[in-house]
């Protein structure tokens, strides 16, 4: 999809924030260029790390849509991204105000993606111009090419070429963004779990030699429906090390929509350990 680029003489960025790392990257690539940035965060929810200095930081129910805007709109806020990991709630847990019930309504099917494209719908609505990684931190994404270890065997092709189809499959389901598979077969694929509970359980599953089980690959794709604007796939150092300690092959991502975090560590954990770490 095509990315934003500023049009203000004056940017002013929002950022709504989950946890981890990514939002405190997503404020440095903003305050590089010179934009003022207004992060908003959720109660309940996980919190951004080490975020730089900002100018705001204030905290929401997740679901006080009206509330979050009105704030958004005190600051003269020009340009807004998602950015972080949030814990799925349940529905009685949101306590929408009235907007926020409003946004709920146009997500009739109440998958990640269709609340994602109605929260992304309803900004660009009330007037905000969208940003992603791409636009404050391209260095994230993943490059095309076999970035780490051996290249894939024929056999270890096929195999992925096998993941892909069947996560091309659940993406328009919406199930996950991730799959395992081993000699032709699928031993798992990404629910609610998240990936590193999938790498654990489809660990045993595998064939054994030298009496423990070898072999295996992780795939990870985003979903070809969803938008870029949040909710990339991610790959970070503790996915290489719990791919290791379980003896996996490798790792295949999707280049260019795949972050890529701390990927110096990841690079190297990845070599050290003999794991193939494509990007395609």
């Amino acid at each position: 999809m095509p990315h934003s680029t500023p049009n203000t003489q004056h940017p002013i960025l929002g950022l709504l924030s989950g946890g981890g790392n990514l939002p405190a990257t997503m404020v440095a690539g903003a305050q590089a260029r010179g934009w003022p940035v207004h992060v908003v965060t959720f109660a309940g929810q996980p919190q951004p790390l080490n975020l730089p200095p900002v100018a705001s930081t204030y905290q929401f129910p997740l679901g006080q849509v009206g509330h979050i805007l009105a704030h958004l709109k005190h600051n003269n806020v020009t340009h807004v991204a998602l950015a972080g990991n949030l814990s799925k709630p349940s529905i009685l847990s949101l306590k929408p105000d009235a907007t926020g019930l409003k946004l709920l309504a146009r997500a009739v099917i109440r998958h990640d993606d269709a609340l994602l494209r109605a929260v992304t719908t309803f900004l660009k609505e009330e007037g905000f111009e969208l940003l992603t990684v791409k636009d404050l931190a391209p260095d994230l994404l993943a490059p095309a090419g076999l970035l780490a270890g051996p290249a894939p065997s024929p056999e270890e092709q096929e195999d992925i070429a096998l993941a892909r189809s069947t996560l091309a499959v659940l993406g328009d389901l919406d199930i996950g963004q991730a799959c395992i598979v081993h000699n032709g077969a699928i031993l798992g694929v990404e629910a609610v779990e998240g990936t590193d509970t999938l790498i654990t359980r489809c660990a045993s599953l595998r064939t054994e030699k030298g009496g423990k089980p070898q072999g295996g690959i992780l795939v990870k794709r985003a979903k070809d429906m969803q938008t870029d604007l949040a909710d990339l796939p991610t790959v970070g150092p503790d996915t290489l090390r719990l791919l290791a300690q379980h003896n996996y092959a490798g790792l295949c991502i999707q280049s260019g929509r795949t972050l890529l975090l701390s990927q110096p560590e990841v690079l190297a954990t990845a070599k050290a350990n003999n794991l193939f770490l494509l990007s395609e």
